[in-house]
Parts: C-alpha cells; sequence; structure tokens
C-alpha cells in the first residue's frame, strides 16, 4: 500500500481520524493541517469515536503541513477542493501527489458526536475506494 499523508485543516478531526483508519488497513499514513498548531490533541469527539472502532487516537498531536510530510508522501489526499487548492498554492512542486477525497468529509469540529461518526462514515468510504483505485 502507499504511503498517505492526509490534509485537513486543524488537523484534529478527520486527517487523524483517516491516517489511524488507512493504518488499521495496513497502509503508512499520517496527518497535517494547513492551519494547524503544533502539538493539539484530537478532538474529544474523535477520541471518542475512534474508541468506538478500536483505535486510540489518545496520542495524536497536531502537525502542520511540510514539505518533508510531502516528500514522504507517495499520494496526499485532502479533505475539500480547497484544501488541495491551498497545497498546491503553497507547495506546488507537490501537486502530482495531490488528491481529493473521493467522498466529501464535512468537518465535524464543534459539532455533535453524531457528526463526528458521521464523518467517521465518509471517511471508511472514501479509504475503501482508494484502496481500491489508488493503493
Amino acid at each position: 500500500m502507499k504511503k498517505i499523508l492526509f490534509v485537513c485543516t486543524g488537523n484534529t478531526c478527520r486527517s487523524p481520524m483517516a491516517a489511524a483508519m488507512w493504518r488499521r488497513m495496513g497502509g503508512e499514513a499520517e496527518s497535517a493541517g494547513l492551519r494547524a498548531p503544533s502539538g493539539a490533541w484530537a478532538s474529544d469527539n474523535s477520541v471518542r469515536v475512534m474508541d468506538e472502532e478500536g483505535i486510540d487516537l489518545r496520542g495524536h498531536r497536531s502537525s502542520p503541513v511540510t514539505a518533508d510530510l510531502l516528500r514522504w508522501a507517495d499520494l496526499v489526499y485532502c479533505m475539500t477542493e480547497e484544501h488541495a487548492w491551498r497545497l498546491g498554492m503553497f507547495f506546488p512542486s507537490f501537486e502530482d501527489k495531490v488528491r481529493v477525497m473521493p467522498v466529501e468529509v464535512p468537518d465535524p469540529y464543534g459539532g455533535s458526536l453524531e457528526d463526528y461518526r458521521a464523518a467517521a462514515a465518509r471517511i471508511r468510504e472514501a479509504l475503501r475506494l482508494i484502496a481500491q483505485n489508488d493503493a
């Protein structure tokens, strides 16, 4: 399986969940955010939803996107078109690796536990498609 960097905004919800689920599927993954501070914890609801799936997200700390992470990855999956566009603006030499998740994953940040469960379900669906087509 290819090494994938998952990118979202703050790197506390969607991209850490995606990376954790991809690793569970047997792949290598990292996550980062376009506006992520270094070292923030995963959101409480992200941790809860991943706990329900038997994945421990308590050790996650947010990280901003860096050229080193982009070099490491075979593919970079952004949660939205805007993320992909911004990534291309900031790091144009890596545009050939950048993709958008094949299923839209709305940002659950600040939402209910059900919003996080819905985001996780959409991520799971997207990862199945990625595994079939790109991995």
